[in-house]
């Protein structure tokens, strides 16, 4: 292990551009802004501080104007094999070192890969599978590097130098060029090469993250001089959740260096870029057009607060810090899936250029602390050295009919991904699949206990998954909110034309057990690229927890690359409900589940599932959330992950009064809830959460929705007479208005009207006079109304209670649906998605939001399948 600190180098000046907006029909960009360069010697803590390390200057404007041109004009083909040709010194560097016994095992060796088992799940199913981004044309822009973000209803696929937008009901809400959406046009004076684009979906900023690499040829501009260019990293920000919406636009660049190999992370506090480095030099050829043509120099990550990157962020008051790694070729950030943890995780294989490091070694590096602050520490671990998993080793290049698919492969990492704890990467490495006797190419998987950011990892499963007769390769990875690991890759042979394959790996199952393959895409010729799959990015889905997203890639007909967009989803079996007499699982105000009340803006976890007779496997509760003690208006989101900016809202309140509101609400994957308080910074509030039933995976009790029946009102008589303080009253449900005998639990709405003094009202299953729980708080004189789920008692009936001082209340109870034994319908829960807000626009094609205007008496309805993970069948 090594350690490293480094000190803060100050803020960054970029271009704040303008804003990209959309219509219903395609993404458009508005124009460039005016340009100013900020440049000037290191000092930390200016206004307009830069970085510089050796010849390198990160800071300032690009210009747009007045540069005479000194390199060819732009060619996307031309530009996607410089990178390609830069990046392959890397390959022809790892494959001379293999090959001269470069790698040097520890002295007791990690063991070696496992193959993959069969695991007893079935293969993963494809609700969404349309075509995505393709390459078509003389010359084409290869590999794919396709990555896939996924929001609440629309999903973003990037790819060389195109970017398309796709929502979940299937419409393609449209399209733009890289070069426009981050406003890098052709100029009469001068182009910019852009590539390898990158883009992610972070649900607990609600904010959409996109990266890329460019670059200019311009020896100098006002306040900066280069001997051949600037290399740029470009990003991006959504200051919505809506990607249609505004982005704010920023960058880092370099003199006489180029980035490439552009990835990023988010942790909940900090968000890092990083990007391999290789110099510039004099050119004009095939392979460097223009001033790109130098050998590697190291790879750097950059590290942000997410504190200072707010909506329309004000980027030369951003700090940032920065750390350079030349005895790592490319390092890969772990995208966290859901952010959950403060730390930022990177893996990379080393080079062998530090003295006393092996190459082909497994590096992780843990960051922790705050930029801003100056307080970030990097923490280092060599894995192989230290035993834990073998390094990287020189694969055979993958076949096609007609030879082989390509040469660009090395072995090195290809994703990585977090979830609670739990860290897993990629890589393709050489194997004999079971029943072959060919060394092939396989989709390499390591999982490790990576939960302590102090501790050395711990190997939870390295699994190669590989296939008789066949190559498998580039793969890529991403956790679904269940915690089941799903993987994405290419297959091929001499007679199989490359083609893309899914496989999951449940979280309750052994790390070898995999689920049978799945087809994505089918490949229809042999490739005639030069190079193949080098990135692959795909996404958890926020909503759905079964499912992710990737865009994977195939053969066209023409031997060019095609894509889709595609939803994987595996386990979704549908879930039973099991009714129980309501339990308090939350009171902040007596250290129940929490202690203590929540501050504004601050996400708060805690268990629900495990305890008071709700079982480790529920996968969802019903219940009754409750606000007191409030000292601000504001309201709750509760979630199965954590948000400080949540999408949606569970209750809302003002000061003063205590107020519930009913959930159905899916758990996280480890049992637990989140939830939230929006309010003004500095004030609190208590939280009270009732259960009254959980949900388990294919068992338990179906549901029956039927049109509201009304089984009680207590003004008139029906079903029972006026409420006095104090006294229960048993409500009859079994038998009543179409309610079968059969029937296990109701749905149903409460309300109270007619209340002479303030209290609150319990509906239990059994009659008491203290019940634990409440179904209803309200003042007097306020008519108010709460949903429910409640069990209903072996005799038939439900109980209800007026818990007051004095006085006496009326009731009355709508009944929406049962619960029985068989013959209903399984739930599938979903993390919370908005589908209207009436103060906002429509949406473009309907989607992120289904109404807008004011609602007045005429009835209007709203689409909500085909949104928000909503299936047809639904």
């Amino acid at each position: 292990m090594r350690r490293g600190r480094f000190a803060a180098i100050g803020a960054i000046a970029v271009l704040v551009a303008g804003l990209l907006g959309t219509s219903t029909v395609v993404m458009a960009k508005s124009p460039a802004h005016p340009a100013t360069v900020h440049a000037g010697a290191p000092q930390a803590g200016s206004a307009h501080s830069v970085i510089q390390a050796g010849s390198r200057v990160a800071a300032g404007i690009r210009p747009f104007a007045g540069q005479p041109e000194t390199k060819q004009p732009f060619d996307p083909a031309l530009a996607s094999a410089t990178l390609r040709h830069l990046e392959s010194t890397l390959h022809v560097g790892r494959r001379a070192s293999q090959a001269a016994g470069g790698t040097s095992p520890a002295v007791v060796g990690p063991p070696d890969p496992d193959p993959s088992a069969a695991s007893s799940q079935s293969a993963a199913t494809v609700p969404f599978n349309q075509a995505g981004l393709d390459e078509h044309a003389t010359g084409a822009v290869a590999p794919a590097d396709t990555s896939v973000g996924m929001g609440a209803d629309q999903a973003l696929e990037m790819s060389n130098l195109n970017v398309l937008q796709v929502g979940r009901n299937a419409t393609n809400v449209g399209a733009i060029t890289l070069p426009d959406f981050f406003q890098l046009p052709e100029q009469p004076q001068f182009t910019f090469f852009d590539a390898e684009p990158r883009v992610q979906f972070d649900s607990l900023h609600q904010r959409w993250i996109a990266t890329e690499v460019s670059w200019d040829c311009f020896v100098a501009f006002p306040g900066n001089a280069a001997t051949y260019g600037h290399g740029y990293l470009d990003y991006a920000i959504s200051d919505t959740p809506d990607p249609s919406g505004s982005w704010t636009l920023a960058y880092f660049y370099w003199n006489d260096e180029v980035p490439t190999l552009p990835s990023f992370g988010t942790s909940t506090d900090k968000l890092l870029l990083t990007a391999s480095l290789f110099a510039m030099g004099a050119g004009g050829g095939d392979n460097n057009p223009g001033c790109a043509s130098g050998g590697f120099i190291e790879s750097q990550p950059i590290y942000m607060d997410w504190s200072q990157l707010g909506p329309k962020f004000d980027a030369s008051k951003i700090d940032f810090e920065f750390d350079e790694f030349a005895d790592v070729d490319v390092i890969v950030p772990a995208i966290q899936e859901p952010v959950s943890s403060p730390d930022l995780r990177m893996v990379g294989v080393t080079n062998g250029n530090l003295a006393g490091e092996p190459a082909d070694d497994i590096l992780h590096i843990d960051t922790h602390g705050s930029a801003a602050k100056s307080t970030l520490v990097e923490e280092f671990w060599d894995l192989t050295a230290s035993n834990v998993v073998p390094g990287s080793v020189l694969p055979p290049s993958p076949q096609q009919p007609g030879g082989a698919l390509t040469t660009a492969i090395d072995g090195t990492l290809d994703s990585a991904v977090f979830n609670a704890g739990r860290l897993a990467y990629t890589a393709t490495y050489p194997c004999v699949p079971t029943g072959d006797s060919v060394t092939r190419d396989c989709v390499r998987v390591t999982e490790l206990d990576d939960s302590s950011t102090t501790a050395l990892p711990v190997r939870l499963g390295d699994t190669l998954l590989g296939t008789n007769g066949f190559d498998d390769s580039f793969g890529a990875l991403a956790f679904a909110q269940s915690g089941d690991l799903h993987a994405v890759y290419t297959r091929s042979s001499g007679s199989a034309n490359p083609s893309s394959y899914a496989q999951y790996n449940v979280a309750t199952d052994p790390a070898a057990d995999w689920s049978p393959a799945v087809l994505l895409l089918q490949g229809q010729a042999a490739s005639t690229e030069t190079d193949w799959g080098a990135y692959l990015m795909l996404a958890q889905d926020p909503l759905d927890p079964h499912a992710v997203w990737a865009g994977p890639t195939a053969t066209a007909n023409d031997g060019d690359w095609t894509s889709n967009i595609a939803q994987i989803s595996a386990g979704d079996v549908g879930a039973g409900y099991t009714p129980i007499a309501p339990v308090r699982v939350l009171d902040t105000r007596f250290a129940t589940g929490l202690s203590g009340p929540f501050v504004a803006s601050t996400p708060r976890t805690f268990m629900v599932a495990g305890a008071n007779g709700i079982p480790g496997n529920a996968v969802a509760v019903t219940g009754n959330l409750t606000v007191t003690n409030q000292n601000a208006a504001g309201y709750v989101t509760l979630s199965p992950t954590p948000s400080a900016n949540p999408s949606s809202s569970t209750l809302n309140f003002p000061l003063g009064d205590t107020r519930a509101n009913n959930v159905t609400i899916a758990l996280a994957a480890d049992g637990s809830l989140s939830a939230v308080y929006k309010a003004a910074a500095g004030h609190a509030t208590n939280l009270i959460l009732d259960v009254s039933g959980y949900f388990t995976a294919g068992s338990g009790d179906t549901y029956n929705p039927i049109s509201p029946v009304r089984i009680l009102d207590t003004r008139f008589s029906v079903g029972g007479t006026t409420l006095h303080a104090n006294l229960s009253q048993p409500i009859a449900v079994r038998n009543q208005m179409g309610i079968p005998p059969e029937a296990t639990a109701i749905t149903a709405n409460l309300t109270v009207v007619g209340q002479t003094h303030a209290g609150y009202v319990s509906l239990t299953p059994d009659p008491t006079l203290a019940p634990a729980t409440s179904t209803i708080n309200f003042p007097v004189g306020d008519t108010r109304a709460n949903g429910l789920t409640i069990p209903i008692a072996a005799d038939g009936s439900i109980a209800a209670i007026f818990k007051a001082a004095k006085g006496t209340a009326n009731l009355i109870l709508d009944v929406t649906g049962y619960y029985t034994p068989t013959g209903g319908l399984l739930f599938h829960p979903l993390s919370p998605g908005r589908r209207v807000d009436t103060r906002l626009a429509i949406g473009p094609n309907g989607l992120g939001n289904g109404l807008s205007g004011i609602q007045r008496t005429t009835p209007r309805d709203v689409l909500v399948i085909g949104h928000y993970a909503v299936p047809a069948t639904a």
